[in-house]
């Protein structure tokens, strides 16, 4: 009994379950969550600690080696950077891929703990696991008001009503002004009271506490008794008894104010608060911004007059438009394969049947795909969109076949039995051929491994389900709805004499064989022309890492020199923005200045500005050419400004990966001083090369400060240390907390410090009154203290505990392999001085790993490709007869991505591993017949193949063509995210193109010039 036998007996079995699970797929087609990217695992623990009022150097020594050393030894750790700023320190540790983060983010924490008493007092230390998670999906303005009542009405008002949104994270709010209760203390009356700042803002403290005293019982009602001292204004803050018949207000001014300027958040230009909105691991970023969307639409109304919501980032707009794009992609593929198979069948009955494999693949596909946990993304959908062309080769192949045999005669049923007998093995194996390609995947890492393993898993799902249904389905429906009438040939018409050519094409296809057969050597000539021109091509196609995508938004990230205010960085900052609202593609801006996107430790002077664009198709130029004229525009107007452009989705994905600039050079040693004379050297060279754009020669720019140092014999006189002075200083400057206000369902903290005219006046400050000893004698700060200025670095650098200096750049205009080229030309030009190592980072670094991954791939592609062909044929001879002739059809790869000026990148070289399967598959096709021949008939080698090269022709053709046509929409990159898939479809188009002919002509020549023309094989035998 036959496959078929067994499947048309249980044909109501069949089509019910194709039905049901076709039905469930179209259910989770309307579940799946959708995202740009698959959900992506990073090995990446980040720790930021700040709080303290440190110098760069003092933070190296007292928080970041500290923490370095903790968290070295745990185990998994391959790499710790660190990044010291004024008053704060940022640590990323990068663990091997295997690692359990869940184990290893707990063992962080640990270690941190362990050492945190040891660590400055008031550090706060935040330690989190990189996620995407982290960054935000959506990020509105709320303009239209002053910054505290901006704040306010985002923190306590809409960020509650988000975080109940199904499937949000994070929600953060930020603002230049947060409400705070100031206590401005007058020195000399406070110094007159006998008491310090510590002292008054304890009695704060103490006064407005509110404390659970006791339990009484009364009445059958149990009462809890409570303190009733709560403070709601500044009054009541300012009426609090000191002692000796004094309140607060005796010796400072109570008032509403805000805490001291750190940042500043704007908003196209204007003070505004930025609402930035995460997704939860998992979470529906289409699902989440409707529903936000609706909530914003709802506050809208309740705002207070001249107060507006403006969406500044949405992400999900660019998920739907590269849904939207690939479901285009897909429909034209499809039609176009449809096209194909209609002008080789003839008839739309047939065709029907053929074409019925994809839709139904593609609802059995996405009904695993959930089954799995796979989500609507980039990479699946670009996925499905390949395998229109994929999914359809084998019913092309089964559906032909029984073409054939009912042209033959014989009745239908045994022309569909003998049709699919003949072709279950041959089918099943050029599938798997293709399906193995995909295994040694496994062995990707990083951010490009979980990439392609998310593409790969949905194309063998696709191409399984393609078989099982050729199989099966197809079979039934030919039964069914074929005849020999819908295969005869077209009487009249234009389609008839298409028919007519095609029909001549075997016959002339064997004829031309045949006069090749005898010329083995004119065959080597030509393959060895490919080779030199492949050698040639693949030194002028370019490389890069990962496509880049037009999404629709970008960040400029910017810092002024050292040590520069803050309200001069944010007149200099101003003059960008104004730059960006006067470029007509630009909607919207939102800044930070002193804070970024994403967990980092960042300081007065630098920030960043998110940019939204207009839509793709309401704008003549893209993403890259609009920060080409920004960055002009401000290199001219603000020469002090260094900015470095990035899109969004790219800067987080570099960010979570650790690889935040294409261009990296990182430079090692001991002496800061030569590190820095080396990297100026470098500079001016490395800006010559051409595509570099936004070279940072990683030099600190110097950082102003005051030292002040403490003599030590005047102070212990007056009973002080250099220590009870410094927090005595700290303490009039940056404030002491002193508990907080309560008003309405908000808290307000409340401070104590010196008024501004004493903190930031230099000679004022010498004057500070200081208490010391039991007596609390009052001695002027001048006394105890001189005052000199000097310049430090404003950030230090390290990797695994070695100081650095990382020069970095973008590229633009250029292949990232090119730049490097040249950028390796310097270096060598430009050798290192004794006792300084230089290392190669960021982006480059990853492409240079993952390509070494990707070959690896490669080779076990070939022998997994290989493997299987043996099993099949039960020979070494015929697997190596393809194979050999495989690595050429790259040459047609290469060519077709340098005509379109497309680099090699891991996208394209997707592309090349894909080939390997393709390329396999039409060989097995011609090569079993030739086999099935010589087994059946014991007919000689040559007449065998002949005769498979006559009757194979048309399903090669129809299978390739599909194929290339499938692919065809993909290739041309219209729409949004198509840029990550377009590098792949052009490298199959080019190989498939090219191997097309080499299989047909190279692999019959080659396997007669070894095996022989006379060669046979026992009937039923090998």
């Amino acid at each position: 009994m036959t496959l078929f036998d067994v499947v048309s007996r249980q044909r109501r079995l069949v089509l019910l379950l194709v039905g049901l699970v076709s039905i469930a797929g179209i259910w989770a087609g309307f579940e799946l969550p959708s995202a740009i990217y698959p959900e992506l695992n990073f090995s990446r623990i980040k720790i930021v600690a700040q709080g303290s009022s440190l110098g760069a150097r003092q933070v190296v020594f007292s928080v970041t080696r500290p923490l370095e050393e903790a968290v070295s030894v745990v185990p998994g750790v391959t790499r710790v950077q660190s990044h010291s700023i004024r008053g704060a320190s940022e640590l990323s540790i990068n663990f091997s891929p295997t690692t359990d983060m869940a184990y290893a983010l707990q063992l962080v924490r640990a270690r941190v703990n362990q050492i945190q008493g040891s660590l400055p007092a008031d550090l706060d230390i935040e330690i989190e696991r990189l996620t995407p998670s982290l960054f935000p999906i959506l990020s509105y303005n709320l303009q239209g008001g002053d910054p505290a009542t901006l704040y306010d009405i985002a923190r306590y008002e809409i960020k509650p009503l988000l975080s109940r949104v199904p499937g949000v994270g994070r929600v953060e709010v930020q603002g230049s002004d947060v409400r705070e209760i100031e206590v401005m203390v007058d020195p000399a009356r406070l110094a007159a009271a006998g008491m310090s700042y510590a002292d008054l803002a304890d009695a704060i403290r103490r006064a407005v506490t509110v404390q659970a005293v006791g339990r009484v019982a009364q009445n059958y009602r149990q009462y809890l008794i409570v303190t009733d001292q709560e403070a709601h204004s500044a009054d009541d803050v300012g009426a609090v008894v000191l002692g000796s018949g004094l309140h607060v207000r005796d010796v400072a001014s109570v008032q509403v104010g805000t805490e001291d300027h750190v940042r500043i958040v704007a908003g196209d230009g204007k003070p505004a608060a930025l609402i930035n909105v995460a997704r939860q691991i998992g979470g529906n970023t289409v699902a989440i911004a409707d529903s936000v969307a609706v909530v914003m639409a709802g506050l809208a109304r309740r705002l207070p007059p001249g107060v507006r919501l403006k969406p500044v980032y949405d992400q999900a707009a660019l998920v739907r438009d590269a849904v939207r794009s690939v479901r285009d992609a897909m429909l034209g593929g499809a039609a176009l394969a449809v096209v194909v198979l209609l002008v080789f069948l003839r008839h739309g009955r047939i065709t029907a049947v053929s074409a019925t494999s994809i839709p139904v693949t593609l609802a059995v596909t996405i009904f695993v795909m959930s089954v799995i946990g796979q989500t609507f993304n980039l990479m699946t959908l670009g996925a499905m969109a390949i395998a229109i062309g994929l999914v359809i080769d084998d019913a092309v192949v089964i559906t032909e076949n029984i073409a054939r045999h009912l042209l033959l005669g014989g009745g239908r049923v045994l022309a569909i039995r003998a049709a699919v007998q003949e072709l279950i093995w041959p089918v099943t194996t050029s599938t798997i051929t293709t399906v193995v390609v995909f295994l040694p995947l496994g062995l990707l890492q990083g951010v490009v491994g979980q990439f392609f393993a998310a593409l790969a898993t949905t194309l063998t799902v696709a191409v399984l389900v393609s078989l099982a249904l050729a199989l099966t389905l197809i079979p039934l429906l030919a039964e069914q709805f074929v005849t020999a009438h819908e295969v005869d040939a077209s009487v009249t018409g234009i389609l008839a004499r298409v028919q007519r050519a095609l029909e001549e094409l075997g016959p002339r296809y064997e004829r031309s064989l045949a006069g090749v057969l005898d010329h083995p050597r004119r065959l080597a000539a030509a393959l060895l022309v490919l080779v030199v021109a492949g050698l040639g091509l693949s030194r002028l196609v370019g490389t890069g890492f990962l496509p880049e995508i037009d999404e629709g938004a970008f960040v400029l990230d910017y810092f002024t020199p050292g040590g520069t205010a803050l309200a001069e960085t944010d007149r200099e900052v101003g003059i960008a923005e104004s730059i960006l609202a006067a470029t007509p593609e630009i909607m919207g801006t939102s800044r930070r200045t002193g804070a970024e996107l994403g967990f980092f430790a960042t300081a007065q002077n630098s920030g960043d500005i998110v940019a939204r664009l207009t839509p793709r198709n309401r704008r003549s130029r893209d993403v890259f050419a609009v920060m080409d004229h920004v960055r002009d525009e401000a290199a001219t107007a603000v020469p002090r400004l260094h900015i470095e452009f990035m899109q969004i989705l790219a800067d987080v994905i570099n960010d979570l990966a650790g690889a935040a600039r294409p261009v990296e050079v990182k430079l090692f040693g001991e002496s800061l001083d030569t590190l820095e004379a080396y990297a100026r050297r470098l500079a001016p060279d490395l800006e010559q090369v051409g595509g570099v754009e936004d070279l940072y020669n990683g030099v600190s720019e110097p950082s102003a400060e005051l030292l002040m140092r403490v003599n030590e014999a005047e102070a212990g006189r007056i009973g002080l240390t250099p220590v009870d002075v410094g927090s005595a200083v700290s303490a009039a400057l940056l404030g002491m907390p002193a508990g907080e206000i309560r008003t309405g369902d908000r808290p307000v903290a409340v401070r104590v410090r010196a008024p501004d005219s004493v903190r930031f006046d230099p000679l004022r400050l010498r004057a500070l009154p200081l208490l010391g000893g039991p007596a609390r004698r009052v001695t002027p700060l001048g006394s105890l203290a001189t005052f000199e200025s000097t310049e430090s670095r404003l950030s230090l650098e390290r990797e695994n505990q070695q100081q650095m200096i990382v020069m970095t750049a973008d590229v633009s205009g250029r292949s990232l392999g090119g730049v490097m080229t040249d950028v390796r030309r310097v270096l060598a030009a430009h050798p290192a001085p004794p006792g300084v190592r230089v290392a190669l980072g960021g982006q480059y670094a990853g492409q240079q790993e993952a390509f070494r991954a990707l070959l690896l791939v490669l080779a076990l592609a070939a022998v997994s490709v290989c493997a299987v062909m043996v099993v099949q044929f039960e020979s070494f001879v015929e697997p190596l007869v393809v194979l050999l002739v495989a690595p050429v059809s790259f040459v047609g790869a290469l060519a077709l991505l340098f005509l379109t000026g497309t680099p090699l990148n891991v996208s394209s070289f997707m592309g090349l591993i894909l080939l390997v399967g393709l390329i396999v598959k039409n060989g097995i096709i011609l090569l079993d017949f030739t086999r099935l021949r010589m087994r059946a008939e014991g007919t000689a080698l040559e007449a065998a193949i002949r005769e498979a090269a006559r009757v194979r022709l048309r399903p090669i053709l129809m299978t390739t063509l599909c194929t290339l046509f499938g692919l065809l929409p993909l290739a041309l990159g219209i729409g949004a995210g198509s840029e990550m898939q377009r590098p792949l479809a052009l490298a199959v188009i080019g190989g498939l193109a090219l191997s097309t002919p080499i299989t047909l002509f190279a692999v019959p020549i080659l396997l007669v010039a070894i095996r022989g023309r006379t060669f046979t094989l026992p009937p039923g035998g090998s």
